[in-house]
């Protein structure tokens, strides 16, 4: 299943967007860390779920947001990805798509 990908229409700048996503994701207890050669927000080790990864482009007016969870072999071994929607999953997808929801309302308003 692919990644969730939205993209989302704002009056903020991209200064203001970068600011306030990096407050949200914080308090969320998210990492901004490089993997896999992009910038994302991510959460988790992958033990007993598998790690939720945020990945945000922001420009002047709009925001780019992508949100998977990667499939964990071993800790720090990941294997494919899974967007928010389906049931494989569903109790770690319904806390993180509670997160994009929230993170949308934020930078919408």
């Amino acid at each position: 299943m692919a990644r969730y990908i939205n993209e989302i229409a704002t009056k903020k700048s991209a200064e203001e967007l970068n600011k306030l996503i990096a407050d949200f994701m914080q308090r969320e207890g998210f990492k901004n860390v490089q993997f896999n050669g992009e910038t994302v927000w991510k959460k988790g080790m992958g033990i007993m779920t598998g790690p939720q990864f945020i990945k945000t482009t922001t420009g002047d007016g709009k925001l780019k947001l992508e949100a998977w969870i990667k499939f964990a072999l071993l800790p720090g071994v990941y294997v494919g990805e899974m967007g928010l929607n389906g049931f494989f999953g569903f109790a770690l997808k319904k806390v993180l798509k509670g997160r994009v929801q929230r993170l949308t309302q934020l930078v919408s308003g």
